[in-house]
């Protein structure tokens, strides 16, 4: 995968210049993210990664069959996650702040646990995030792509949906 690196040891533990690294692959990919995979292949039972963003991103919205789980814990800066119903019409949103940028009332973690359709529009220059998914990762399996999603290679589809979703607010 050419925006990830794989980091495979028994004990795996990231520091600061790990973070710090992994925002410079960010600003130097093609398409703004880079990924620590912490799991050991796409067949293992849990997809552990460390993500971050950089500047604009667009993530169709999808979900995950019955029994797929996958969860985000902000480590740095701030993102929206919003849910659909099967017609594409927003039923929720939740801004995730790391720890330091959090209020007594905004979140810090999302789970998704049942398969409604969702994505993930950051919210600052970079955003830091754990996220762990339920696997192992098929891509014909593990998400499924929402009808009403703009494809990525029509920018300007992309742009008025994600232009859409701040009205929401």
């Amino acid at each position: 995968m050419a925006n990830a690196q794989q980091i495979d040891a028994p004990v795996i533990q990231l520091t600061k210049g790990h973070l710090d690294n992994l925002k410079q692959m960010a600003v130097a990919s093609e398409i703004g993210r880079y990924r620590y995979c912490l799991h050991k292949d796409h067949t293992a039972s849990i997809q552990e990664m460390i993500i971050c963003l950089y500047g604009d991103n667009y993530f169709a919205p999808h979900r995950h069959p019955e029994g797929v789980v996958e969860s985000y814990h902000m480590i740095e800066g701030e993102m929206d996650v919003y849910t659909f119903n099967d017609n594409g019409q927003i039923v929720g949103c939740t801004r995730l702040s790391a720890l330091n940028l959090a209020t007594v009332d905004s979140a810090f973690f999302h789970k998704v646990t049942t398969p409604i359709y969702h994505t993930v529009v950051p919210r600052s220059q970079f955003v830091l995030y754990h996220e762990v998914l339920t696997g192992p990762w098929l891509p014909d399996y593990t998400s499924q792509i929402a009808p009403f999603a703009p494809e990525n290679s029509d920018l300007k589809a992309v742009q008025q949906f994600i232009e859409s979703l701040n009205e929401f607010k």
